[in-house]
């Protein structure tokens, strides 16, 4: 990969081009990094390429070996793997709550304790996902919970 930067002072926006023989995974992962900088993710739409705002996402789950994106409305893929996905949003507040789950953080209407040390999150459109131990923690010392002696 060769990166090229061409500065033109009357330019009025920033343009990335991608030049490549193919749109492959990498191409594909590239997209999705840059849109991340703006704020969006890449997914696909029933096949088609589509970016979503990140606000706009309640969490990501991987599900057999397939990642997909959670809205209010509906349900995207992306090409990225969760743990690549976690680590590129964890700047704005997604957090892993268990081994196949990202949540964003901004998008939980509530948290209450659970059964043998878990959380249950209700997400603003009401769906609610499962904390495991492993990482409830974690939430606590990020929503600030202390423990009680």
């Amino acid at each position: 990969m060769h990166i090229n930067i061409d500065i033109q002072e009357d330019a009025t926006d920033t343009v990335v081009t991608i030049k490549c023989p193919k749109q492959d995974a990498f191409v594909e992962r590239l997209i999705a990094a840059l849109k991340i900088i703006d704020k969006q993710i890449m997914v696909t739409d029933e096949g088609n390429m589509t970016s979503i705002d990140l606000e706009d996402i309640l969490y990501i789950e991987s599900v057999d070996r397939k990642c997909f994106i959670y809205t209010v409305n509906k349900v995207y893929e992306s090409f990225n793997k969760l743990y690549e996905l976690e680590q590129q949003l964890e700047q704005y507040l997604f957090v892993r709550i268990n081994k196949s789950c990202v949540v964003n953080l901004k998008n939980i209407d509530s948290i209450k304790t659970y059964l043998d040390r878990r959380l249950l999150i209700t997400m603003l459109n009401g769906e609610q996902l499962i904390v495991s131990r492993q990482y409830a923690g974690d939430i606590k010392n990020l929503l600030g919970v202390k423990k009680h002696s």
